[in-house]
């Protein structure tokens, strides 16, 4: 981390909102007073799920529930605007990319399921400045081809462990070094409870953190206890603040306070040079 690149806090909110838009706004003004400076959001059509995913029935009608509609998508990018925070959303489908591009957006989250989708990925690159991709569930060789398919492009790789919630023993935040090898960005998806394995991966050299987020865990919905509600989010803006602080310049030279030290204390037992 330097001055100039102050990790990035992404409040997840997903399907927490429950279909419900005055919960949505509730969230979204939670995550801006708990420091995020994103909130992002799923744009599925529980139309496209495949017939064949377990579960179908269960599955449909929970997406059926939360999915928003264009308006929808509209009307919280306005409400992000006026609480200053940005509007991300994931994209699922190729036959979306369209709609959220003409939302004049200059980012879009890939998520870890689709890390290898080179064709989407691509129409997605045409119409985005920014991706945002997650990691997780994705073998080596997929990894590889999609970083050397987004070449150029501004891109962020984010280290992903697809386990809800991930136990600490398999958080490897070590793979952040290999995808730091590969030459490319690198952020962290964190599927942890509470708010440490996100500060050791501010310290680690994350460019982005984006976490789950919710108003309470005891609210309803699959991804609601595993999420990190507003005293997680702050504990985290919080370490960012702070790492940012004793961070600093690479060569800033003495304070002021250090030279007068140095006028007291350099000869102090005689002169050794």
């Amino acid at each position: 981390m330097n001055k100039q690149s102050i990790p990035r806090l992404i409040a997840e909110i997903g399907a927490n909102h429950m279909g419900d838009m005055s919960i949505a706004k509730a969230m979204i003004d939670a995550a801006a007073d708990a420091g995020a400076d994103t909130v992002k959001f799923q744009s599925w059509r529980a139309e496209k799920l495949t017939r064949d995913f377990i579960n179908y029935d269960k599955t449909l009608k929970r997406h059926q529930q939360t999915e928003l509609s264009n308006k929808q998508h509209i009307e919280l990018i306005e409400y992000c605007n006026k609480k200053n925070l940005n509007f991300l959303t994931t994209c699922f489908d190729y036959e979306r990319i369209d709609f959220l591009r003409s939302l004049d957006l200059d980012e879009i989250k890939v998520a870890s399921p689709d890390c290898g989708s080179i064709k989407m990925i691509e129409k997605l690159m045409k119409n985005f400045p920014r991706l945002i991709i997650s990691t997780g569930m994705t073998l080596n060789n997929e990894i590889i081809k999609t970083i050397d398919a987004t070449r150029g492009h501004d891109v962020v790789f984010l280290h992903c462990i697809s386990l809800y919630p991930t136990p600490p023993n398999q958080v490897n935040l070590s793979r952040m070094d290999w995808l730091k090898d590969q030459g490319v960005r690198v952020g962290f998806s964190d599927h942890t409870m509470g708010a440490k394995a996100a500060m050791l991966a501010i310290a680690r050299g994350a460019e982005l953190i984006e976490k789950h987020f919710t108003l309470s865990q005891q609210l309803p919905g699959k991804d609601q206890e595993i999420s990190g509600d507003p005293s997680v989010f702050e504990e985290i803006s919080d370490w960012i603040s702070l790492c940012h602080k004793m961070t600093g310049i690479p060569n800033p030279g003495l304070s002021d306070k250090e030279k007068e030290l140095r006028q007291i204390y350099v000869g102090k037992w005689g002169r050794n040079n």
